[in-house]
């Protein structure tokens, strides 16, 4: 019988038994997904067992690898299989038998082309049966790539719905205000440099003209860029097994993509999927390995625009270059690719930083100079957080078997470890704590961690390896396990301000006084509401309310929270909001318990005034103060009106 017959033999048992209980699961009401996924998982353990005896006649032992290696190849055949069903819900065959079945026939195609090639590549010992013939070689240079390809797509599909956090909500309301005329750090008080915020606006045009929201052309944006990202660490790493290159790739693909699920599109996420190719690409200089001009400059233009995105990211490019020198020593040469384009192009995004945006400079920095440390969290908060202890037990298992990799392996290793530390380096002097500055960190190490721990150990016996194998397994699961405990995003606060912003008028203004932006966004833009304010949130408040309640006060932030609260009033002014918040609760650790916001502001008399005459209170929840507006302000214009639309 031919391994084809017996793999459809064993396929038709398989499928019989997952088909029934997806039907029985689709019966009781547990819906497409679910009931897929309870019937694969019952499956994936008669699969194994079947294929191993029946289809392939595996004469070795099984082992760990064996049994990693076909868990993958069932991951991947799975996410061919879900791209299939997402395709017929997306045309309206939601509960369909069929669009399962279809699912079955793409999974069962994919499964036994990754087992052929990676899983049970042993030929049989028993002559009766005809073993496996060797994969072609084009198949063994290219099917880690289709997978690749496969899964990254499958990622898309999944990740296409998810809601994004209010970071990137603001950063394309802030897009869609420049394309309409706004100037940024004029009509827009933005904490951070322009790039990201330049980088929306190209998105927010094809929005534009594809009639698409444009977070959702975000979301594939970003996960292809990823695809590519692992494509080229993989083409890069010199790992010559094509099991081991897609485990990498595909374990990068996650770390870039799933990982950061709840933080999805922020600045440290493009960091990272910018880095991974640029510390490979080192990497093979070190090993002094020709590279192909074309990668090396679309690595190089990606890795300027990742780098560039936070000041703090520039520790990464330099120690990787000093280890370069160290590594190369007279053979080293300064001018590269990657060094000329990553030079050049810091050039000019600092010309185009004092031509287009020369108010950052002379109105945000001064801001942050004065206020910005209010913001910062205590100690405690930026070390005992779940990915430090990841990143502190991946440190560990490196140190202990680290060095006992292959040479050509290590290069890559320590490559990874020095963008892990740039970018440690670069979550602690932001001193915050907060998860989406961890996402580098815990990518790197992640990887760092999978490398030593799927490479074969130099001079180790095969039965020492149980317990370097069990401690790296729990090393990788630490960050892979970080998304399922947070979660895709969601604000809290909605709860609390939800009913209160249903009752405004679509279309109509409302303003927020907070020093938490999550009071606002993305719950404004959700609801249809205009902010008419240039401030995405009043994150200068905690460092004024230490200052005026525990000293001292310096003529800088004197000012600052003297102009402040004349925006504020003119802001109320000019847009004549239907309803206006103020945040009442005390999170912020520099921030005084007997600090009031709302009281702080109504010292303005302007505001004060307006409140008086237009503005009647709305009861009070556990954390918000309000007003409601009773009749309407005659209208304001003045120069300081924030031109936003």
């Amino acid at each position: 019988m031919s391994i084809l017959a017996r793999f459809a033999g064993v396929g038709i048992i398989n499928t019989a038994i997952s088909f029934l209980i997806i039907i029985a699961c689709i019966g009781i009401g547990l819906g497409d997904y679910i009931a897929n996924a309870c019937g694969y998982a019952v499956g994936i353990v008669v699969s194994y067992l079947l294929n191993r005896r029946v289809t392939f006649a595996a004469a070795v032992p099984p082992s760990p690898l064996e049994f990693a290696r076909f868990v993958g190849a069932a991951a991947l055949a799975y996410g061919c299989n879900l791209l299939v069903i997402a395709c017929g819900r997306a045309a309206g065959m939601i509960g369909q038998p069929i669009v399962h079945f279809a699912g079955m026939a793409v999974y069962s195609v994919a499964f036994f082309a990754a087992m052929r090639v990676f899983v049970f590549t042993a030929p049989s010992a028993d002559n009766a049966r005809p073993t496996m013939t060797q994969p072609t070689p084009w198949l063994a240079r290219h099917a880690p790539d289709v997978l690749l390809a496969v899964a990254t797509a499958a990622t898309a599909l999944a990740l296409w719905g998810i809601p994004l956090t209010h970071d990137v909500v603001w950063q394309f309301w802030i897009a869609r205000q420049m394309s309409h005329g706004a100037v940024l750090y004029r009509d827009i008080l933005e904490l951070n440099p322009p790039l990201w915020f330049w980088s929306a606006r190209p998105i927010v045009a094809l929005s534009d003209a594809m009639h698409l929201a444009p977070l959702r052309i975000l979301v594939p944006i970003i996960v292809a860029w990823a695809g590519l990202a692992a494509w080229a660490l993989g083409r890069l790493s010199g790992i010559a097994a094509p099991s081991r290159r897609l485990a990498l790739m595909l374990l990068a693909l996650w770390l870039c993509t799933v990982n950061p699920i709840y933080d999805f599109g922020q600045r440290e996420q493009l960091a990272l999927i910018a880095a991974l190719p640029y510390v490979a690409l080192l990497a093979a200089r070190r090993r002094g390995e020709a590279i192909p001009a074309g990668l090396a400059l679309a690595i190089a233009l990606a890795a300027a625009y990742g780098f560039a995105l936070k000041h703090f990211f520039v520790t990464i490019p330099l120690g990787l270059e000093l280890w370069l020198i160290a590594g190369l020593r007279r053979r080293w040469r300064p001018l590269r690719i990657e060094t000329v384009v990553i030079g050049i192009a810091a050039v000019l995004y600092a010309l185009a930083v004092l031509r287009f945006a020369p108010d950052f400079m002379t109105r945000v920095v001064p801001m942050v100079r004065a206020a910005y440390a209010g913001y910062e969290s205590p100690w405690r908060m930026v070390v005992l957080r779940p990915w430090t202890i990841a990143w502190l037990a991946g440190a560990l298992y490196l140190i202990a078997y680290g060095r006992r990799i292959p040479s050509r392996e290590a290069t890559l290793l320590h490559a990874l470890c020095i963008g892990a530390a740039g970018f440690a380096f670069a979550y602690f002097l932001q001193d915050k704590g907060w998860m989406y500055h961890s996402v580098p960190v815990t990518g790197m190490m992640g990887l760092a961690v999978a490398l030593c721990l799927t490479a074969a150990p130099v001079g180790t016996p095969s039965q020492s390896r149980r317990l370097p194998l069990a401690l790296g397994a729990l090393c990788v699961a630490l960050p892979l396990l970080l998304p399922f405990a947070s979660g895709r995003y969601h604000n809290p606060l909605r709860a609390e301000v939800d009913p209160l912003l249903a009752s405004v008028s679509p279309g109509a203004a409302v303003y927020i006084a907070a020093t938490d932006p999550m009071w606002a966004w993305p719950t404004v833009t959700d609801h249809g509401l205009a902010w008419r304010s240039r401030y995405y949130s009043l994150w200068m408040i905690p460092a004024i309310a230490h200052a005026r309640m525990l000293g001292p006060q310096t003529p800088e932030l004197r000012d600052l929270s003297a102009t402040l609260r004349r925006q504020v009033a003119k802001e109320v002014r000019c847009s004549r909001p239907e309803l206006i918040l103020f945040e009442t609760r005390r999170m912020y650790a520099y921030q005084p318990a007997g600090f009031d916001l709302r009281t702080y502001l109504e010292q303005e008399p302007a505001l004060h005034d307006t409140l008086a005459r237009y503005y009647a209170p709305v009861p009070m929840t556990r954390s918000i103060a309000g007003y409601r507006r009773m009749a309407m302000p005659p209208a304001f214009t003045d120069r300081d009106c924030p031109a936003l639309h």
